[in-house]
């Protein structure tokens, strides 16, 4: 006696990452000299910067630049994503919130918009860094 499983059809449409359209459009390939040359150009400006910032503060001229402690964590959050998604320029949403993190540490606020505004855009760098982590898995996956 033989027995037949037939699989019912799915009536709801899954939410998985491969069907969101930001991931899919981040997980485009590119040529590799160019991938290389962008993450690359991305850790040496991350890299000046930092360098002036860590002048100025050690000059006594803290203020005149962008701060160091800022400067550092963007930079290094920046720079692992970019060289880890290299293949793609999914970082950039990364890259966006660092640049407007240290835009807001730089600008005067108000004490409390200050923070709201700080707690926003390390939010945009956090969110940056899981799409680019998910469109670069997505990348390496064969598409049919």
């Amino acid at each position: 006696m033989t027995t037949h499983i037939i699989a019912e059809p799915r009536t709801e449409i899954e939410n998985d990452d491969e069907r969101s359209g930001l991931v899919r459009s981040l997980s485009g390939t590119l040529p590799p000299m160019l991938g290389n040359l962008l993450a690359t150009l991305v850790v040496l400006v991350t890299l000046v910067l930092g360098i002036i910032s860590l002048v100025a503060t050690w000059t006594g001229n803290a203020g005149s630049f962008l701060p160091l402690f800022q400067m550092t964590v963007a930079g290094t959050i920046v720079s692992l994503n970019a060289l880890y998604a290299r293949r793609t320029f999914s970082y950039v949403i990364t890259l966006i919130g660092a640049v407007l993190w240290l835009w807001v540490s730089v600008t005067p606020f108000l004490p409390f918009w200050q923070v709201v505004l700080q707690a926003v855009t390390v939010t945009i760098m956090a969110f940056g860094v899981v799409f680019s982590l998910a469109a670069v898995s997505l990348s390496k996956k064969p598409r049919f």
